[in-house]
């Protein structure tokens, strides 16, 4: 099993686990997720939750702060921290059941698919399965059990691919499904982060943040631009990848020079002649 198909799976499970209070088992699964990347923030918050449910309060503090320590802006770990510090309890009441879809700006992003396979297919999906992302030529698929889906924009797919390639991790979710309009949005989440990619975003965020980014990558040896990660598509079925100075086809029809003013009333006087 893979490392991306391995966390995936483990998520899931944690997840399931809060869902029926199976809190033993949250407590093992997340554990687990943590020794696969211990920059899983989702992890350490669902571990404390599982600890407080067990009563293990000052390791639930512990997991919070290991949290905060890798993201001081986390607002589910500051609640967590204030209420135990408060000596107040934790329910499920304040766990969202669908916390693998909490939005994190540049790491998380909602995406409607293209390319949907039949409705048969479609009505055998359901909110919350372990989607597995497969880079093709020219998209990235997205499958379910082995059977394809659909497929992420071609923009998307290319950002996705380099990102993928230069050792970044995600997780993908199907999140909203319509058989009848055959209509069907996935969650994608960056799970790890190369050591290499460590300050580029995995999605877009604002064009101030971007701005930010670049400033920092300004070296003339990083090889692509934040804000532009996707390679650009060519015509053909090889998917070669065109760099940043190589010349695009144009129609000469379209592009011709239209004359100038003066030439035009130059010619008109000589036909006149």
């Amino acid at each position: 099993m893979t490392n991306t198909a391995l966390l995936a799976q483990l998520e899931e499970q944690a997840i399931q686990a809060a869902k029926t209070q199976n809190w033993e088992t949250a407590v093992t699964v997340n554990q687990q997720l943590i020794e696969e990347n211990e920059e899983d923030i989702q992890a350490y918050i669902r571990l404390g939750v599982a600890q407080v449910q067990l009563g293990k309060v000052k390791e639930a503090k512990r997991s919070f702060t290991q949290a905060l320590e890798l993201d001081k802006s986390n607002q589910l770990a500051k609640k967590h921290l204030q209420k135990l510090e408060n000596n107040q309890t934790i329910t499920l009441s304040t766990l969202p059941a669908d916390e693998q879809f909490i939005e994190e700006p540049g790491k998380t992003k909602t995406v409607e698919l293209h390319r949907l396979a039949g409705r048969e297919q479609l009505e055998h999906l359901s909110v919350g399965q372990v989607c597995e992302l497969k880079t093709k030529n020219r998209f990235i698929s997205v499958e379910v059990n082995k059977v394809y889906i659909g497929s992420l924009p071609e923009d998307l797919s290319s950002r996705l691919t380099k990102l993928m390639k230069g050792g970044n991790v995600y997780v993908c979710y199907i999140r909203s499904i319509s058989p009848t309009n055959c209509t069907c949005t996935v969650f994608i989440k960056e799970v790890s982060r190369s050591a290499e990619q460590e300050f580029v975003n995995s999605f877009p965020v604002s064009k101030s943040s971007l701005t930010a980014i670049n400033e920092m990558y300004s070296d003339d040896n990083y090889t692509f631009e934040i804000e532009n990660i996707p390679l650009q598509i060519v015509e053909t079925d090889n998917d070669e990848e065109r760099g940043a100075t190589d010349a695009f086809p144009i129609d000469d029809e379209d592009h011709r020079e239209e004359p100038e003013e003066n030439d035009r009333d130059n010619n008109d006087n000589d036909s006149d002649n």
